[in-house]
């Protein structure tokens, strides 16, 4: 069923030249310089049967549910220091938004990510937001990357793009910051393991951030669960840019983090992160999310 659509303002348009990875199998895969090489690719052929079970995300649904779900207070607004990420089951894409580039639905769901569109019969879940973020995870529909290649999301076997709009930094706040709660989308499986879940679950999200001239030093921790694994989400060790994501180092199917903190709005921060994990049988799982932070002075 098509949604009603609203079409976000914008100040300018900002797209990056892409340098992510995928692509092999028709997925998007422009991204720009925030990006990580182009080994954050993910592999969802390592396993050789249907995974058996689906775990409840911290979205709360079943990635084979067929109609969106979650909800934003105010519509996400574009604007000369929007960005956004879309990570899929193999590629990573990230880059400037702006009215030309994005586009939101009326119950939330952002369906246009700097090009990247989802369309015909399609269902996003995990959804929440406000004017300075929105957050959800393509979970059925059509998505045709920003130079045309599609992917088919059936919603039945687990496979999802997840996204997050947000607010870019021109600067670092001084002292330190304390980051957790927010909201992150429902973590899938993309591949390997002898016995994994379609869905796992992200738990204990505390991060420390302090800064000291032109950088940040990260420490903390989070969680993916799957199928009664447990998977570490690593984090790279310092923000280096206020305009940019830091990353761990990476590995074609193997676990990536990337953290950037961002404009909350008045005057306050949250930390943007995407992953790829592994549980200990070699299980992957993708998601999103962010960390509300609060002043640790």
């Amino acid at each position: 069923m098509k949604k009603a659509l609203f079409i976000l303002s914008a100040a300018s348009l900002l797209l990056l030249q892409a340098c992510g990875g995928g692509g092999g199998d028709g997925t998007p895969t422009s991204s720009d310089n925030t990006a990580p090489p182009s080994s954050t690719s993910g592999d969802n052929t390592g396993a050789s049967a249907t995974p058996p079970g689906s775990d409840t995300g911290t979205g709360g649904t079943s990635a084979t549910a067929m109609t969106d779900q979650g909800s934003v207070s105010a519509p996400f607004q574009v604007g000369a220091a929007s960005h956004f990420i879309l990570v899929g089951p193999a590629s990573f894409n990230s880059g400037s938004l702006s009215s030309s580039n994005s586009q939101q639905a009326t119950d939330g769901a952002m369906t246009n990510l700097g090009g990247n569109q989802l369309s015909g019969a399609y269902a996003v879940q995990d959804m929440a937001g406000d004017a300075s973020f929105a957050i959800g995870r393509w979970a059925e529909g059509d998505v045709t990357s920003s130079t045309g290649n599609t992917d088919t999301l059936t919603g039945a076997d687990g496979r999802a793009y997840h996204y997050i709009a947000y607010q870019s930094l021109s600067a670092f706040p001084t002292g330190a910051l304390h980051c957790e709660g927010g909201d992150f989308t429902t973590p899938t499986y993309t591949g390997g393991g002898s016995n994994a879940a379609l869905t796992g679950v992200t738990s204990g999200a505390a991060v420390d951030i302090a800064f000291s001239g032109n950088s940040g030093a990260l420490s903390g921790a989070m969680t993916v669960t799957a199928n009664g694994e447990t998977a570490a989400i690593n984090l790279p060790n310092q923000l280096t840019s206020p305009a940019g994501m830091a990353f761990t180092s990476v590995s074609a199917s193997g676990p990536s983090t990337g953290v950037q903190l961002a404009d909350a709005g008045n005057g306050a921060y949250a930390l943007i992160v995407q992953f790829a994990t592994v549980t200990p049988s070699g299980a992957r799982y993708i998601g999103v999310g962010r960390l509300s932070c609060t002043s640790s002075q």
